[in-house]
């Protein structure tokens, strides 16, 4: 037998083990009075979201301006037993960029300015020679070229603290660019930070202001605005994450000003379908200018928008994440359909919630979240299946602790594994993605099936050099207790930035088998030895090496994080 048809052999097992355990179960509830059969359906996938995701949120569905749901689920606050409701306010993240294109936009209909302008001509002491080569509409379409700030650790590290427009441009904005200006597309929140700036010059006013009597003031959005840690927002969700042991806990108090106008409003579902009307009745921008920010750009972005087509219809959208929130929002604009999902845990999957939704809609075929009861497994033979799947951006790190199976894919956390079956696993946050695992003649594990929902993709297994080179895939080694020791003490983070290191710390404790680290406000993160002066995280692309002077004291910590490192000082 070839190699191919050993290949082939494989593939074909694995698909007919996914359309084995891929089940599809339809709830029948009675028809209640006064609903729909559709809001029904609705409905009972989101109660089954709840259910089996622990999915906590509001959400929103409307067709032609009426609504067809809305309703809140889940608790906006755990601890006093406050329950989510769509008057509920969320951090929206990242669906703040198209209200800040929308005023660009607003900008460029006042005659004020043109999406071809460079920065320069509006930001004259923009550093270099950036200023003249980048377009707003560069900015727009994330094609800029400028790094992502928010990628870099003295950003990643300092989430939770106040941080200025100026201090946000000076992080990035004398960096070189990563690539020409027009020719690739790179999602980058710095371009829709430098965009703020540039409202604000323009008009005169703030950001925040300008969006406050220009869009949502007359769009009656009375409960939208601009975040800050200080307000005390009546109805505010609180937001909520997972730890290590997949249980929910508060997510750490990012400080929304720290992503600006890239992504510090919040809103309720009920504002958003005020938007959603705005842009359908053309009533603050002409039509014309509600077409170029859904015309899709380099990377199918418009401005401030993902298009594609989807169900065979044109579907825009735009995801926002920050710790302990994930929202979506979802316009099918030739159907007239909007789709707002909002969640106060950032784990929840709310993508694939709207897009289902959307599909009950349309009537295409949908699965209803459904329990998955987990098979015993021996936890001396799951270790067959660690290893490296996959390549770059798909791979996926599959390692064991605590006894259990761990997925990382790339640049993502990692997530739990359950056995359902033989080599079949599935994730214990969102029981539809599993893993199938394949073997070849000699029954070595060669690889896996990823199937998210009904999509799949085979990832073959890396040996060697190739599987070495992935972050993850470490080792943890036992070290004696006064080597660890030497290590703990506090620590004065170096940002790179004029002003910002002089009261932000690392704290380091030792802890079982490796140290405890506190990095500023955060939560304690767990390290772990994989040599004698460096450590690693088993969920996070987080990093720590130690320096040492010639007498072998300690003197500083390097912290990396997705590639990047900033460097604190050890404290006398």
């Amino acid at each position: 037998m070839t190699k191919g048809e050993v290949l082939q052999r494989v593939v074909a097992r694995s698909i007919r083990n996914i359309l084995l355990w891929q089940l599809t179960i339809l709830a029948v509830c009675p028809i209640s009075s006064g609903r729909s059969l559709v809001e029904q359906k609705l409905d009972e996938y989101l109660v089954a979201a709840t259910n089996v995701w622990r999915f906590q949120g509001a959400v929103l569905v409307a067709k032609e301006g009426k609504v067809i749901l809305r309703r809140g689920y889940g608790m906006a606050n755990r601890e006093v037993g406050v329950s989510n409701t769509p008057e509920t306010k969320f951090f929206i993240g990242s669906i703040t960029k198209q209200f800040t294109a929308a005023a660009i936009l607003l900008l460029q209909q006042d005659g004020l300015l043109n999406v071809m302008d460079p920065i320069s001509m509006h930001l004259p002491d923009y550093p270099g020679d950036a200023g003249s080569r980048i377009k707003l509409h560069h900015l727009l379409t994330h094609t800029s070229g400028i790094p992502d700030y928010t990628q870099t650790p003295s950003v990643m590290l300092k989430r939770t603290t106040a941080l200025s427009q100026t201090d946000l441009l000076r992080i990035f904005d004398q960096q070189p660019l990563e690539y020409e200006p027009g020719t690739q597309f790179h999602y980058s929140n710095s371009g829709y930070i430098v965009l703020g700036a540039i409202i604000e010059r323009v008009s005169g006013q703030s950001y925040e202001a300008f969006l406050h009597h220009r869009l949502l003031k007359p769009l009656k959005m009375l409960n939208s605005g601009y975040a800050r840690r200080e307000m005390g927002l009546p109805d505010r969700a609180d937001g909520y994450t997972l730890n290590d042991d997949q249980g929910l806990i508060r997510a750490p108090q990012v400080d929304p000003p720290l992503l600006h106008s890239a992504g510090a409003l919040y809103s309720t579902v009920d504002d958003m379908l005020l938007w959603d009307k705005a842009l359908r009745d053309h009533s603050i921008l002409d039509k014309k200018y509600i077409e170029v920010m859904l015309a899709p750009y380099t990377g199918f972005y418009g401005y401030g928008w993902f298009i594609e087509t989807l169900y065979g219809r044109r579907h825009t959208f735009h995801g926002g994440y920050l710790d302990g929130f994930n929202t979506t929002f979802d316009r099918w604009i030739d159907d007239n359909l909007c789709i707002v999902v909002f969640s106060n845990e950032d784990e929840a999957p709310v993508k694939k919630i709207a897009k289902n939704l959307a599909a009950i809609i349309f009537g295409e075929p949908y699965n209803i979240p459904q329990m998955r009861v987990a098979a015993e497994a021996d936890s001396l033979l799951i270790s067959e299946y660690t290893g490296v799947y996959g390549k770059g951006v798909e791979s996926h790190v599959v390692y064991t602790r605590d006894k259990f199976l761990f997925d990382r894919p790339y640049n993502e956390p990692a997530r739990k594994l359950l056995p359902f079956a033989a080599d079949s696993f599935f994730v214990e946050t969102d029981n539809t993605i599993t893993l199938l695992f394949t073997r070849d003649e000699m029954e070595t594990v060669v690889g896996c099936v990823l199937d998210d929902d009904g999509m799949g993709a085979c990832l073959g297994k890396l040996i060697g050099p190739q599987a070495d080179s992935i972050w993850v895939y470490r080792r943890a080694i036992a070290l004696d207790p006064d080597i660890l020791g030497g290590y703990v003490g506090k620590y004065r983070l170096e940002t790179g930035v004029e002003g910002l290191d002089s009261t932000f710390y690392v704290e380091i404790a030792l802890q079982r088998n490796g140290l405890s680290v506190i990095i500023g406000e955060g939560e304690a993160v767990d390290v772990f030895p994989y040599t004698q002066s460096e450590f690693f995280n088993y969920s996070a692309d987080f990093l720590m090496q130690f320096i040492a002077d010639s007498a072998g004291s300690v003197t500083a910590c390097r912290l990396e994080l997705s590639g990047a490192s900033v460097t604190a000082f050890k404290l006398k």
